[in-house]
């Protein structure tokens, strides 16, 4: 019984070992965002060593098993949101290469843990933890993408004034905003400017910048510039007011934040805990599922539970798309 125990925790401390490798190494590519400097500069070059090689390349075998996942609507947008992330770390890779590497990385990982602990239901949970927790941190990286860009949003407003009246160009603006703003946004208006001195239209520069910030609060400013571009006319009176909404929008969004702060918490939770926990006791006891599977009233209640777990997490993101505010 001792030996069995001793078994178990090692089995336990081996397989979540590795689990954590695969998270750390996702949560250090996607952690963070670069400046506009590097992303435009050195965006072509893109990372370098194997890992950079793989993701730009991925697994021809299961190419086409990655591209059968891609035409779920949430497996692509997953993987859209991921490939942005990687991209600002100077991770060349497609959606499609991402998902090919993805999933040689779970089968490599359910292979590490059946070998561990002799038990497809536990290299299954295993898997299922590290798959939950890597959805958790790109979907965390991209709230902070998200949050950093509309905070930039009234200093961006402020520039575009400022720059507007005294006389600036639409390319020249697009630079001095550029140099002026952190975080995404710097990458967006950098791009745009990029547009307009390779002798890109106007219209091409605004549609790109829209498309890459991505953020709401500045669709209404592309439009308006696009107006002023053609017609001509003043903007300040027009970017004043919108830098006044947007900061009220921010404080608005700030609290909702705080208040929401315990459900979101209580979500992550219920999505990651019970494959933890299925994880934790199949490797202590192997046959911890086993009445499951023993008759159809088995079947029945382990789909009943899914079913809950299921439903749960969708009615706590239900609950927090009012806080949400992507």
């Amino acid at each position: 019984m001792d030996a069995s125990m001793l078994f178990g925790g090692m089995s336990v401390m081996l397989a979540f070992v590795s689990t954590a490798l695969l998270v750390r190494s996702l949560s250090a590519v996607t952690r963070g965002t670069r400046d506009a400097a590097a992303a435009v500069q050195g965006g072509a070059g893109g990372g370098t060593g194997w890992l950079a090689w793989r993701l730009r390349n991925g697994f021809a075998p299961v190419v086409p098993l990655a591209e059968a996942l891609l035409r779920i609507a949430r497996v692509r947008r997953f993987a859209s949101e991921a490939v942005r992330l990687l991209a600002e770390r100077r991770y060349l890779a497609t959606e499609r290469s991402l998902a090919s590497v993805a999933l040689v990385g779970c089968v490599a990982l359910a292979l590490a843990a059946g070998l561990v602990t002799q038990s497809a239901v536990a290299a299954t949970a295993v898997v299922a933890c590290a798959v939950a927790v890597a959805a958790v941190l790109v979907s965390s990286a991209c709230d902070r993408r998200r949050d950093a860009m509309r905070e930039a949003v009234p200093e961006v407003l402020r520039s575009l004034s400022a720059c507007f009246g005294a006389g600036l160009t639409l390319s020249q603006t697009f630079s001095q905003v550029a140099g002026e703003v952190r975080g995404p946004l710097r990458t967006s208006f950098a791009h745009a400017a990029h547009v307009l001195d390779t002798g890109g239209a106007a219209q091409e520069a605004l549609t790109a910048l829209k498309a890459d910030a991505g953020a709401s609060e500045l669709a209404f400013v592309a439009v308006a510039l696009d107006v002023q571009h053609q017609a001509g006319g003043s903007l300040r009176q027009v970017l004043d007011a919108a830098r006044d909404s947007v900061e009220g929008e921010l404080a608005l969004r700030r609290s909702l934040k705080v208040q929401t702060a315990q459900a979101r918490l209580s979500a992550r939770v219920v999505s990651i805990m019970p494959f933890a926990l299925v994880a934790v006791f199949s490797l202590v006891s192997s046959d911890f599922l086993t009445p499951f599977f023993a008759s159809p009233a088995g079947y029945a209640l382990l789909a009943v539970a899914l079913g809950m777990q299921a439903a749960g997490v969708f009615l706590v993101r239900r609950v927090l798309a009012a806080g949400a505010g992507s």
